[in-house]
C-alpha cells in the first residue's frame, strides 16, 4: 500500500510536470512511474496485450477510489513480516471495502503483496461508487479520470487540444471523441500508405522467381513496421482508453500477427527458392517441387506458431482451437484421400527417383519426354508434341522404362545374306565386320565385346548377327548408327557378296499319273 500511494504521489507531480513541460525526457519520467505502479497490481488474470490499457486504468481508479474513502494510517496497515509463513496465502482488506491485497502464490512475483485480480477487475466499479464523495486530503488532480482522459502525449500541442470544441472532448467508448477521430486517422493513413507500396512494388509475371519474393516481402515488413508505429503513436500520444483502447488493442494484435505470419511465410518460400536456384535444381523438376513442398510445411508450421501465440496473447483457448483444427484437418484428410494418395506416390517418385525432368521414358506404352514433376502429377511430352497428364499414384504403381538411364546404347542388327555366298565370303564377312567394330572408338569394350556371328539359315537368307554397345549419348545414337551400317554395307560389298531379298523359287513339273489316266480312258 505504502508503495502505491507514494509510487502515485510522485506520478501526479510528473503529470503536471508533463502539462507545462511538454518533451520527450517528462513523458519518458511519467511513463517510468506508471510502469511502477502496474507494479502494485496483480494483472496474472488479463491477457498480456491488454494489461497496460486494463492495469492503467486499474490505477487511476484506485487513486481516485483511496483519496475519497478513509484508509488506516500507514503504520497500522499490516505489512509481509504480519504475515510470517510465505508458502500460506494472506491478505488483508481496507476496512470497510472490498479492496483487498493478497500474498502472490506463483509467478514472477511470488510472495509480493499486491490488489489482487478481482480488485484490479473491480477497481472501475469502486471509482464509480466513491467518484461523486469530497477528497479526504487536497489534491492538485481533484479527479484522475478526468484528467486521463484528456492527458496525451508532448507531441500533441497542449494548445491544440485546449481550443477543441466541447463536444469533441465527450467520452464515448470510455475515449474522448477528438482521440477516436485521431487514431482512426492514424490507421487510414497507414492503410493509404501500404495501398500505395503495394501499387509500387506489384510483383511481375514470375510468379516463383526469387525477385518476385523480395518485391512481395517489402509489403508485410512494410506493415510490421507501421503497425508498431501506429501501435506507438496511439499508445504514447493520442493516449485511448478503455472501451475503444481495448478495441484498438485487439485490431493492432491482431494486424501485427497476421503480418508476422506474412513475413515467415515469404520468408521460407525465399528460403527455399534461392536454394532451387542456387545449385541449380530444374525449376519443374520433383526435387523443386519436393523444396517447395517442404517450405510450405514449414510455412504452415511456423503460421500456426504466430497463430497459437497470437490467440494466447489475446486471451484465446489456444488448446480448444488446437483441437478443433485435429478434427477440421482429419475430416480433410479423409475428403482428400485421393489428393493425399498423389502426394505419398510422388514422394516415393522422389525416394525411388525412376524418372527425371528432361528424361525419355516409356509408360504404359506413352513413350515422350518427362516435361514436369509435381506433387499431384506428372506431365510427359509425346514424340507427336501432345502432353499425358499422369496422376502420381498410378505412376509409382506402373512400370516405367527410362530410356535415360542408359549407360549404353544397344546396337544388334541381323544381316540377309544371299544364299549364293560362299564360306569363305562369309567367314570374310564377319571377321571385317568384327575387326571394324573393335577398332571404332565409340563401341564399347568393357562391358561386352563386340560379337559378330553366323546364327542360322532363313527361308530365304543366312543370317549374320552383330552384336555391340555404343557409349555415345542418346542424342547421337542414330548418327553413329548410321555411320557403322554404311560401314558394314561397304564391306559387305567389298566381300563381293550382297544382301538377300525376300524371294521364293516355284519349280513347275508335268503331273504324269493324269496322262496315264488319259490314256487309259481312251
Amino acid at each position: 500500500m505504502r508503495t502505491f500511494l507514494d509510487v502515485t504521489q510522485a506520478l501526479e507531480s510528473a503529470a503536471i510536470r508533463l502539462r507545462s513541460e511538454s518533451g520527450p525526457v517528462a513523458q519518458a519520467e511519467a511513463e517510468s512511474l506508471m510502469r511502477k505502479a502496474l507494479r502494485t497490481l496483480d494483472l496474472s488474470q488479463v491477457r498480456p496485450s491488454a494489461r497496460r490499457e486494463i492495469g492503467g486504468d486499474a490505477v487511476v481508479f484506485l487513486v481516485d477510489t483511496l483519496r475519497r474513502i478513509d484508509v488506516p494510517p500507514l503504520d497500522t496497515i499490516p505489512d509481509a513480516a504480519d504475515f510470517p509463513d510465505v508458502d500460506a496465502p494472506a491478505s488483508w482488506t481496507i476496512p470497510g471495502t472490498e479492496i483487498t491485497l493478497s500474498r502472490v502464490m506463483e509467478g514472477p512475483a511470488k510472495g509480493q503483496f499486491l490488489f489482487n485480480p478481482d480488485t484490479v477487475a473491480r477497481a472501475g466499479e469502486f471509482y464509480d461508487l466513491t467518484k461523486h464523495l469530497p477528497l479526504k486530503t487536497p489534491s492538485e488532480v481533484p479527479n484522475w479520470r478526468e484528467a486521463q482522459l484528456q492527458f496525451h502525449g508532448w507531441m500533441i500541442p497542449p494548445d491544440l487540444t485546449r481550443a477543441l470544441p466541447r463536444t469533441l472532448k465527450q467520452p464515448v467508448l470510455d475515449t474522448p471523441i477528438w482521440k477516436i477521430i485521431a487514431a482512426i486517422g492514424v490507421f487510414v493513413v497507414l492503410a493509404a500508405a501500404l495501398l500505395l507500396l503495394r501499387q509500387i512494388i506489384r510483383p511481375r509475371a514470375e510468379a516463383r522467381a526469387l525477385g518476385s519474393y523480395l518485391r512481395r516481402l517489402l509489403l508485410p515488413v512494410a506493415m510490421l513496421i507501421g503497425i508498431f508505429g501506429a501501435e506507438l503513436l496511439i499508445t504514447e500520444q493520442i493516449m485511448v482508453l478503455g472501451t475503444f483502447a481495448d478495441m484498438v488493442d485487439v485490431f493492432v494484435e491482431i494486424a501485427f500477427y497476421v503480418a508476422a505470419a506474412w513475413v515467415a511465410w515469404l520468408f521460407i518460400s525465399i528460403v527455399v527458392e534461392w536454394l532451387i536456384t542456387s545449385p541449380q535444381i530444374p525449376d519443374q523438376s520433383l526435387d523443386a517441387n519436393l523444396l517447395r513442398l517442404l517450405g510450405r510445411v514449414l510455412g504452415i508450421l511456423a503460421v500456426a506458431s504466430i497463430a497459437a501465440y497470437g490467440a494466447q496473447q489475446l486471451g484465446l483457448p489456444v488448446l480448444g482451437v488446437l483441437a478443433g483444427l485435429g478434427v477440421g484437418g482429419l475430416a480433410v484428410a479423409l475428403a482428400a484421400q485421393n489428393s493425399l494418395e498423389n502426394l505419398i506416390g510422388g514422394l516415393n517418385l522422389y525416394a525411388d527417383r525412376p524418372i527425371r525432368v528432361g528424361d525419355f521414358c516409356d509408360y504404359a506404352g506413352i513413350k515422350g519426354t518427362v516435361e514436369y514433376i509435381g506433387l499431384r502429377s506428372t506431365r510427359i511430352r509425346g514424340r507427336d508434341r501432345t502432353v499425358t497428364s499422369v496422376p502420381n499414384s498410378m505412376l509409382a504403381k506402373t512400370q516405367v522404362t527410362n530410356y535415360a538411364l542408359r549407360d549404353q546404347m544397344l546396337f544388334l542388327h541381323d544381316l540377309d545374306l544371299r544364299y549364293e555366298t560362299t564360306t569363305e565370303q562369309l567367314r570374310t564377312v564377319c571377321n571385317s565386320i568384327r575387326e571394324f567394330l573393335s577398332s571404332h572408338p565409340n563401341v564399347s569394350q568393357s562391358l561386352a565385346p563386340p560379337r559378330v556371328h553366323v546364327v542360322g539359315f532363313g527361308d530365304w537368307s543366312v543370317k549374320v548377327e552383330v552384336f555391340a554397345y555404343l557409349d555415345v549419348a542418346p542424342g547421337k545414337f542414330l548418327a553413329i548408327q548410321e555411320e557403322l551400317l554404311l560401314a558394314i554395307a561397304e564391306i559387305v560389298s567389298e566381300a563381293g557378296t550382297a544382301f538377300a531379298f525376300p524371294s521364293q523359287t516355284t519349280y513347275l513339273a508335268r503331273d504324269t499319273a493324269s496322262k496315264a489316266l488319259a490314256g487309259a480312258r481312251s
